[in-house]
């Protein structure tokens, strides 16, 4: 059978072995700004910092259900509302970061710190941990970045930790959010379970965008991607696929 999801995150974890797990989140895309360059705002160094700021949303848009019946109008209304991005019960950080999330996934803070920064740049300036990664803090030209290990006892690639429908969706907004949480039109809609004798599925419905140079408009794709949770708690990490194509905002030629 299929049921919407759940805007009720509870304990889901989230985390994520696979390539999306790798990029970083905030070294790209969508930044915030903020005045008195380097030295200021949320980002600089000298700002208080209390660890990771995310886990399942509270507010926000309510999750939508099966990919194939979200009507256009939605999906190009979301894509243009940044802070709807992520509908309530799934993997959500309200606060800006330059966060970059690595594999493989760590079996300790010690061993996420030890590993260093991406560049090999920066100064280790604390570290950080919750159920679902380690993060450990590098400040770089009065710059916060952060570093993020998955934890491997929550989830190692292929197994996650007290696996259910709703974890492994918790899981793949984790495994988005690593990717697409700075991106300006992205955004998750939703998502699907379909419960099977051996094999759940989870269907989590996303939306990515091409932005158009002067003249064109917006390439605004709804996708849906299939991770599969099998018996007794295999994990199979699925890829986006495009449902359909939709023309967004068109830019006016100069």
């Amino acid at each position: 059978m299929d049921r919407a999801g759940s805007s009720n995150g509870g304990s889901s974890g989230a985390g994520a072995g696979d390539g999306n797990a790798g990029a970083s989140s905030g070294s790209g895309g969508k930044l915030p700004d903020f005045p008195g360059g380097a030295g200021a705002g949320p980002l600089a160094c000298s700002a208080p910092y209390a660890g990771p700021s995310g886990g399942p949303r509270a507010d926000g848009p309510m999750a939508l259900g099966s990919c194939q019946a979200i009507p256009d109008d939605v999906v190009l209304a979301r894509y243009k509302e940044y802070s709807a991005r992520v509908p309530r019960g799934l993997y959500y950080e309200p606060n800006e970061s330059i966060t970059f999330w690595n594999e493989p996934c760590s079996k300790s803070m010690k061993e996420t710190a030890a590993r260093g920064a991406t560049d090999g740049l920066g100064t280790l300036s604390g570290s950080f941990q919750n159920e679902w990664y380690y993060e450990a803090v590098y400040c770089f030209n009065d710059l916060r970045r952060i570093e993020r290990n998955l934890r491997c006892d929550y989830f190692d690639g292929s197994q996650l930790a007290e696996p259910t429908p709703e974890r492994l969706a918790f899981l793949a907004s984790l495994l988005w959010w690593g990717s697409n949480g700075n991106s300006s039109g992205a955004a998750i809609l939703g998502y699907s379970v379909s419960v099977g004798d051996a094999t759940d599925v989870v269907d989590l419905c996303t939306i990515s965008v091409t932005h158009a140079d002067f003249g064109l408009c917006d390439e605004v794709r709804l996708e849906s991607t299939k991770h599969r949770l099998r018996v007794p708690n295999g994990v199979e990490l699925g890829t986006p696929q495009v449902i359909r194509t939709l023309e967004g905002d068109c830019q006016l030629t100069p």
